[in-house]
């Protein structure tokens, strides 16, 4: 068997396996709520920081561990799917509950605004670039009827064509993937927050 036909069928037995073990359907079914959301269980051992020790109080900011948790476990959560994120594992004062959801949420709609900026900044250009590209070759045309430096010419019409090119890639390319990266920013900063303590620690464990 030569090296091609061992790296096909390793990659054959690769997918079958993600495909019965680690699909995102399979994620999603073991966390699903009968509200229709996707419920990611998050535990708070006592020991941990709730907010970020290098931040001021001032700013809010939850540990970037338990947001980096978070974050790798909604990302296997498609985008229809609304997400519940449930604290366990410490008994939250009220106050503590209330700071922490606040804290969750203006992270999320941090990003949402980040993403609204780009896609602002992102069409901008676009306008820009097509209307520099439309400019420079109404330019080309219009010179190649008086000048005869051709390389002159060729320069002129190459960076109108570049121009055209990147104003497409602003808007069909890169805008569809901010729009996906702002859809997603959406789904986390609608999310439910609840807090169920230590008890629910130990039942978390067990259906794991």
């Amino acid at each position: 068997m030569n090296k091609r036909d061992v790296y096909k069928n390793r990659m054959e037995l690769l997918k079958a396996d993600i495909k019965d073990k680690y699909s995102n359907k399979k994620f999603v079914e073991q966390r699903l709520q009968p509200d229709g959301s996707v419920k990611i269980d998050v535990n708070l051992p006592e020991e941990l920081e709730l907010f970020d020790p290098m931040a001021p109080e001032k700013y809010n900011q939850l540990n970037p561990e338990i947001l980096q948790y978070i974050d790798n476990q909604t990302y296997f959560v498609p985008a229809q799917y609304n997400i519940t994120v449930n604290f366990v594992g410490r008994e939250l004062s009220d106050s503590q509950q209330k700071r922490v959801e606040e804290a969750l949420h203006d992270h999320y709609n941090m990003q949402v605004y980040d993403k609204l900026d780009d896609i602002k900044s992102n069409r901008a250009l676009g306008i820009f670039l097509m209307i520099f590209g439309v400019v420079a070759l109404a330019a080309y045309f219009f010179i190649t009827m008086f000048a005869e430096n051709v390389v002159f010419h060729e320069v002129v019409s190459i960076v109108g064509t570049f121009a055209i090119w990147e104003a497409v890639d602003c808007w069909l390319i890169n805008g569809h993937h901010t729009k996906v990266e702002l859809n997603n920013a959406l789904q986390m900063a609608m999310l439910k927050v609840t807090f169920n303590g230590k008890d629910a620690a130990a039942s978390v464990q067990k259906q794991a």
